[in-house]
């Protein structure tokens, strides 16, 4: 995936605003003047960040659709073949348990009868 300058320029957005913000800050001017500069930046601010964000939703968003419509049917298909998979494991398994079971089981008849013979 290309990565089309967006780090440059949200670097570059950011580096603007947080100049833009020590600038007025900096600036000698009445505290008035000041503020109502900082709302006026602010807004503007708020409006560009909204432009940018809509411009990023534009540009992903036919991706992530895209990318959906894709993953899901990979997925079923994967379950698809994954679950007979598992069946056959699951069956496996217990065959294997039950056959352990069975080899493990003491004949007590076989001792019983040993030791009433005694």
């Amino acid at each position: 995936m290309a990565n089309d300058g967006s780090g440059f320029t949200t670097g570059l957005l950011v580096g603007g605003i947080i100049g833009t913000v020590i600038g007025i800050l900096i600036a000698p001017k009445p505290g008035d003047e000041t503020r109502a500069d900082l709302l006026e930046k602010s807004d503007l601010i708020r409006h560009k960040a909204d432009e940018f964000s809509e411009t990023i939703r534009d540009r992903v968003g036919p991706t992530v659709e895209a990318t959906r419509d894709k993953l899901i049917p990979a997925m079923e298909n994967a379950k698809e073949k994954v679950i007979p998979l598992v069946d056959q494991v699951n069956a496996r398994f217990a065959d294997f348990s039950s056959e352990n079971a069975k080899s493990n089981i003491p004949n007590t008849r076989i001792e019983d009868d040993a030791t009433e013979r005694s």
